[in-house]
């Protein structure tokens, strides 16, 4: 058991590394319900046309949750355990392996942008196909600044500096909004700008991180010239700890791929209401995106340092802080769900479908914080192969077969998109929980 002033000294530390990542999640949410609405006013298409786009690279960015992910979880138990030599070459070695695999990836997508999209969005209506080719192809060209900048940022909050990383996310937030002014409402460039506006921010982002990491000598000091040298040992093993989190992630969002077609089939008008929710849904899941790196990046270390049981009790606390916030700004959204579906159209029938939906959101997003906050804690640990296998199994056993009866055979709309998922991950939070409080199974792999 850890002294009471041990004690204090990791409450005090958790607040100071939480603080900045709320402030840092919460500001990015807020700057992204802004850009929804900038792209709003392009067209009456637009926002379904943006949205199935960024479904896309959110699948493209899952594929390289091997290096984020593995990074993060190398690095967080790396410093931990005091091997701070082994640390800075884990993230020397995930910067070259980023490099090379964005690259050839961002090209591939931008030459392949008509097909992967026609691919994704069957029976789209011309307008909103070519659109999405626009914003998309735009849009890759911030593929490789956008997955070092994760690489970076995640590699600084397992060093249990999360200041930086809000500071460049604010900075990234600003160039955002001010460029997406500038492109589409200024020069009217329209999907082209949104897109525009991307390369630009996540380019600045990168750099700024890159310059902070390289600046930062308290664990290590990493070498341009070992970025460009490959070590297969070291790549190795972060792919041991980073694939099966990247081929989760995949068919995760291969999932939320398929979904979003299943909108798209429904109508254009479906379409605009899903992705209303699922902009909305990106407030009420605020929690969610703070606390996932909160848990990995703590919980990580705990478990570097051999303090098991401090480990459990912070990711405890955890995990119930975030669910309640979440259920909160369910409430919040459903008391005044019509005035913010307003926000993002201006079409009656969109807006009253929209509204009338809001609901699931609380049902969507408590599952789904229990995820968040479990699953991390998990992988902190090493046990990525059980959240891998949890989530492949219920995403492609559950919520895919449950999104095409309830759409097309009880027609049940948008909301059998949600509701499927839910069911989804009520089963992957109660498989999590199960795994992570009964029994310490899980705290015993070797990463």
């Amino acid at each position: 058991m850890p002294s009471s002033d041990e004690a204090r000294q990791i409450r005090s530390q958790n607040l100071r590394f939480t603080i900045p990542v709320i402030l840092e999640n919460t500001l990015t949410i807020f700057i992204g319900l802004v850009f929804s609405r900038i792209i709003s006013t392009i067209s009456s298409s637009a926002l379904a046309a943006i949205g199935s786009a960024n479904i896309v690279q959110t699948f493209i960015n899952a594929i390289f949750g091997m290096l984020t992910t593995g990074t993060s979880v190398l690095v967080s138990r790396q410093i931990g355990a005091k091997e701070n030599k082994d640390a800075a070459e884990t993230l020397e070695q995930a910067m070259l392996f980023g490099v090379v695999t964005t690259v050839l990836m961002m090209l591939l997508s931008f030459t392949l942008a008509t097909p992967i999209l026609s691919l994704t969005m069957p029976n789209a209506e011309d307008k909103l196909l070519s659109e999405a080719v626009r914003y998309f192809r735009m849009l890759m060209l911030s593929l490789p600044t956008l997955i070092l900048h994760s690489i970076l940022s995640s590699a600084v909050r397992s060093m249990g500096n999360s200041k930086s990383p809000m500071i460049v996310t604010i900075v990234m937030n600003v160039f955002q909004v001010g460029f997406g002014f500038l492109f589409i409402k200024v020069l009217g460039l329209e999907e082209i700008g949104a897109g525009l506006a991307y390369v630009c921010c996540r380019f600045v982002g990168f750099i700024m991180m890159f310059i902070i990491v390289m600046k930062d000598h308290r664990f290590f000091v990493l070498k341009l010239g070992n970025m460009v040298k490959p070590h297969f040992s070291t790549i190795k093993r972060l792919l041991h700890v980073g694939v099966p989190c990247g081929l989760e992630s995949v068919f995760c969002q291969l999932g939320y791929l398929l979904a979003n077609s299943m909108s798209i089939a429904l109508g254009t008008q479906e379409a605009s209401v899903y992705q209303i929710l699922n902009t909305l849904s990106s407030f009420v899941g605020l929690p969610q995106s703070i606390v996932s790196p909160v848990g990995l990046s703590i919980v990580g270390r705990l478990i570097g340092a051999g303090k098991i049981r401090e480990s459990k009790k912070e990711g405890l606390k955890i995990t119930i802080i975030s669910v309640s916030a979440s259920v909160l700004l369910a409430v919040v959204c459903i008391i005044f769900a019509k005035p913010l579906c307003s926000i993002y159209s201006d079409d009656s029938g969109t807006i009253a479908s929209a509204s009338s939906l809001v609901w699931v959101l609380l049902l969507y997003n408590f599952f789904g914080c229990i995820i968040n906050s479990n699953d991390p804690q998990l992988r902190a640990a090493g046990d990525v192969k059980f959240v891998m296998f949890t989530t492949l199994s219920f995403v492609w056993l559950v919520r895919l077969p449950l999104t095409y009866i309830f759409c097309f055979k009880l027609h049940w709309g948008v909301m059998g998109i949600f509701m499927a998922n839910s069911i989804n991950l009520a089963f992957r939070a109660a498989f999590g929980v199960v795994r992570h409080y009964c029994g310490d199974k899980w705290l015993k792999n070797k990463v």
